[in-house]
């Protein structure tokens, strides 16, 4: 038997619980490498008028900010037929995790394509041919669902990710007023949503910053 239900008794849950989560309401938390000083490149800035001195100062909340979108990662448990006399049942053998793919806002400096172009720079050596350490490469991300107010209500990290895929980057004369982006998705060892002190530490910080 359905349960009775009309537009009341669906506001009446909604409010309840707080309201419904907005897609917009996010933040992530990446320890990215530090982008070195390059004199090729800050010359090159200064020549094309896109120079600030505060570019060469690290704010991890650039990286929050410039993030136009990411996902929560899913998890898919894997499964096997096993036949017992004549029904087949699933059992279960292991699990999937989903990459998880960002989409940042390129700014005039290229800020965010120079951080993740070093990431990858520290995974594999181009010119030796020869790739890194593992642990010298991952990092833990944070990605965190806000309510109204800024303020956590689901945290997940992504354990010992690091970039996969960079994407191109299209340039256009047909996109004259287009903003640039850039596309990145990582591969990670495990995620949880159990959030650690020091994760709800950087959240409530940040939370109260971005405000």
């Amino acid at each position: 038997m359905a349960l009775p239900m009309n537009i009341d008794t669906l506001k009446g849950t909604i409010g309840k619980r707080t309201g419904v989560a907005k897609t917009n309401r996010f933040a992530i938390y990446m320890n990215l490498p530090i982008v070195s000083i390059n004199p090729t490149r800050i010359l090159s800035n200064v020549v094309s008028g896109n120079f600030n001195p505060m570019q060469i100062l690290n704010d991890p909340r650039d990286i929050s900010l410039l993030c136009e979108s990411c996902s929560l990662p899913g998890r898919q448990i894997t499964t096997t037929d096993h036949v017992t006399r004549i029904k087949t049942i699933k059992k279960t053998y292991g699990y999937l995790n989903e990459d998880v793919s960002f989409s940042f806002l390129l700014t005039g400096d290229y800020y965010i394509k120079s951080c993740f172009d070093e990431w990858q720079n520290g995974i594999i050596n181009y010119e030796r041919g020869t790739i890194n350490y593992r642990e010298d490469y991952v990092s833990n991300v944070i990605i965190q669902q806000l309510n109204e107010k800024n303020i956590p209500i689901y945290t997940c990290t992504l354990r010992n990710a690091f970039p996969t895929t960079v994407s191109s980057i299209e340039l256009s004369n047909a996109g004259e007023n287009q903003i640039a982006r850039v596309n990145v998705t990582m591969s990670y060892d495990d995620w949880d949503n159990s959030a650690s002190l020091a994760g709800a530490a950087i959240g409530a910080l940040a939370s109260k910053l971005l405000s």
